[in-house]
C-alpha cells in the first residue's frame, strides 16, 4: 500500500468516525434491572393445617427429587416411563439442542472464516486491449473486530436463551410429573367410585326384591315397587358413568406415559398414601426463585433482552472488519502456479450507514421495550407462583375439617337409613323415606372419596407449585465459547501491559525521607 493510499484510508476512517460522533448514540446503561414482585419473600406462608409448615429452618419439599418425594413404586415407574416417552418432553429436549446450536453459530462469529476461491475473467481497463485473468487461492471473508461488543452481546443473548430453554424443559418436566401423579390418583378413586356404585346397586336390588314381595303379598302399593325399580336404574347409570370415567382416565394416563400400561402398574382403589412425607414443608417464598422453572426462564429471558439492547447500541458505531487473500494470479493459465504468479492481499474496511431514516434508533427503542416486557413477565411469574402456592395452602387448610364433617354426616345418614328401613318394614312409613336415605348415603360416600382424592392431589399440587420435580442435582452444561475475538485479546494484552507498568512505577517510586 502506497503512502497516498494509506492517507486516503486514514481520511476515510476519520470521516466515518466524525459522522458517528455527530449521531445521537444511546448511553451505556449500568444500572441493574431489578424486579419488584410486590411480595414478601422473607415471611413464612400462612399454613394453618397440621400437615403443612412454613419456616426458614425446614427447606422446601421442592428440594427433594421426585424419586424421593413419591413413595408409590408403581407411580414412580410410570413417571420414569413418561419422562422417557412423552412427546412434550421430547420437544423440549429438541428445543435445548436447537438453542445450543444457535449459540455455536454466534460463537463462530468470533472465528476467522477462510475458504478456497478460483476464477477467470476477460476484460479491459481504460480502453486498453482486453486480457485474460486467472486466480486461485485462499480467501478470508470479512472478520469483524468487536470493539463495541456487538458479537459478544449476541453471544451473551444466545447463552441466556439457551438457559431459558433448559428452564422451559424443567417446567414441562414438573408439569408432566404432576399430571401423571394426579391421573394415577384419579384412576384409583374412579375405581373406588365404581366399587361404590356396584355396592349401591346390590343394595338397591335387594330393596327392589323386598318391595316386589311386599307388593305381591298386598302389604304395600305398587308405588314402592316402582320407586325401587327407578333407584336400581339410577344405580346402573352411576356404574356406567364410573366405567366411562375410569376408561377415560386410563386413556389420559396412557397418553401422559406415552406407552401402554400394564395392569400391574395400575393403582388399587382409594389409595391412601403417595408421598414419603407426613408433613409437607413449604419453606419460604424466596425459595421459589430457586426452584420454580418458569421464574428462572423469565429471568434468563430478561438477561437476554438486556444483551440485545447492547447489540442494538453497537449498531450506532462503525463496523470494522478485515479481509485478505493468499494464492496465485496470472494472465496466462499456464503460468498460474509459477513463482512469479504468487499474490496476496490484506486490508481493513469500515462501514457505517450515513442515513437510515432512524432505523437504528427504532431497533434500539424496540430492544428497550422488549426488556421492559421481559421485566413485566418476570415480575408476573413471581406473583403467579406466590399465588398458586397460597391457593394450594388455602385448600389444604379446610380439607381435614371438611372430611371430618363429611364422615360425621355419613354416620348420621347410615343411622337415618336404619331407622327409615325399620319403619318401612313395620308399615309405619312408605318406601320413599328409605330411598331418600339410600341416596344420601351414596352421595355422602361419593363426597368422602372426592375429599380423600383432593387431599392427595393437594400434596401433588403443592409439590408442583413450589417447583418440585426438577432434578437439581443434575448439573446443566451450558455451551462454552470456543473462539475469542481479536479485539478481546488485544484488550487483555493492553490491560496486562498497563498493570505491569503501574507495578513498575510503584516499585521505582522514591521512598519518602523521614
Amino acid at each position: 500500500m502506497t503512502h497516498t493510499a494509506r492517507f486516503r484510508l486514514s481520511l476515510l476512517c476519520a470521516s466515518v468516525f466524525a459522522l458517528t460522533a455527530c449521531q445521537s448514540i444511546p448511553k451505556v446503561k449500568t444500572d441493574p434491572v431489578v424486579a419488584h414482585p410486590q411480595i414478601s419473600p422473607t415471611e413464612a406462608y400462612n399454613a394453618n393445617d397440621s400437615q403443612t409448615i412454613s419456616n426458614a429452618n425446614q427447606p422446601s419439599i421442592a428440594n427433594q427429587r421426585w424419586q424421593d418425594f413419591y413413595s408409590d413404586d408403581r407411580l414412580k415407574q410410570l413417571i420414569a416411563t413418561g419422562l422417557n416417552n412423552n412427546k412434550d418432553v421430547e420437544a423440549a429436549m429438541l428445543a435445548i439442542q436447537r438453542a445450543r446450536a444457535q449459540y455455536q453459530i454466534t460463537d463462530i462469529n468470533d472465528a476467522a472464516k477462510i475458504g478456497s476461491s478460483a476464477g477467470a475473467s476477460y476484460g479491459s481497463t481504460r480502453g486498453a486491449d482486453a486480457t485474460d485473468s486467472y486466480n486461485i487461492g485462499l480467501a478470508m471473508s470479512a472478520y469483524e473486530f468487536d470493539f463495541w461488543g456487538r458479537v459478544a452481546s449476541l453471544k451473551q443473548a444466545a447463552l441466556q436463551s439457551f438457559l431459558a430453554t433448559t428452564a422451559a424443559k424443567d417446567a414441562v418436566q414438573i408439569s408432566l410429573i404432576s399430571n401423571i401423579a394426579q391421573s394415577y390418583v384419579s384412576y384409583s378413586y374412579n375405581l373406588a367410585q365404581l366399587d361404590l356404585a356396584k355396592r349401591t346397586l346390590a343394595t338397591r336390588l335387594e330393596s327392589q326384591r323386598i318391595n316386589q314381595l311386599r307388593f305381591k303379598a298386598g302389604l304395600d302399593s305398587e308405588l314402592s315397587s316402582v320407586q325401587a325399580q327407578a333407584a336400581v336404574e339410577q344405580a346402573r347409570v352411576a356404574i356406567s358413568n364410573a366405567e366411562t370415567a375410569l376408561q377415560k382416565n386410563r386413556n389420559a394416563l396412557r397418553f401422559l406415559v406415552g406407552s401402554p400400561i400394564e395392569n400391574s402398574l395400575l393403582p388399587p382403589a382409594a389409595i391412601s398414601r403417595i408421598t414419603n412425607n407426613t408433613v409437607l414443608s413449604a419453606g419460604l417464598p424466596s425459595e421459589l426463585l430457586l426452584y420454580r422453572p418458569d421464574i428462572r426462564q423469565a429471568e434468563f429471558n430478561l438477561k437476554s433482552a438486556g444483551a440485545n439492547i447492547n447489540v442494538a447500541r453497537a449498531a450506532f458505531f462503525p463496523t470494522i472488519s478485515l479481509a485478505g487473500n493468499l494464492g496465485f494470479a496470472s494472465s496466462d493459465l499456464t503460468d498460474l502456479f509459477k513463482s512469479g504468479g504468487f499474490s496476496w492481499g490484506i486490508g481493513p474496511s469500515v462501514s457505517l450507514p450515513i442515513f437510515d431514516g432512524g432505523l437504528r434508533q427504532a431497533n434500539y427503542d424496540i430492544s428497550e421495550i422488549a426488556q421492559q416486557q421481559a421485566l413485566n413477565t418476570y415480575e408476573k411469574s413471581i406473583q403467579t407462583a406466590f399465588r398458586e402456592v397460597n391457593d394450594v395452602m388455602a385448600t389444604r387448610q379446610t380439607l381435614d375439617d371438611r372430611l371430618a364433617a363429611m364422615n360425621r354426616m355419613a354416620q348420621a345418614n347410615q343411622k337415618n337409613y336404619q331407622i327409615a328401613n325399620a319403619r318401612n318394614k313395620a308399615g309405619l312409613d312408605n318406601y320413599l323415606g328409605v330411598l331418600d336415605a339410600q341416596r344420601s348415603i351414596f352421595s355422602t360416600e361419593q363426597s368422602i372419596l372426592n375429599l380423600r382424592q383432593e387431599q392427595l392431589n393437594s400434596q401433588i399440587q403443592l409439590y408442583q407449585a413450589l417447583g418440585g420435580g426438577v432434578n437439581l442435582d443434575v448439573p446443566v452444561n451450558p455451551p462454552s465459547p470456543q473462539f475469542e475475538n481479536v479485539s478481546d485479546k488485544v484488550s487483555r494484552v493492553a490491560q496486562r501491559t498497563e498493570d505491569t507498568l503501574q507495578r513498575t512505577q510503584t516499585v521505582n517510586q522514591p521512598v519518602a525521607q523521614p
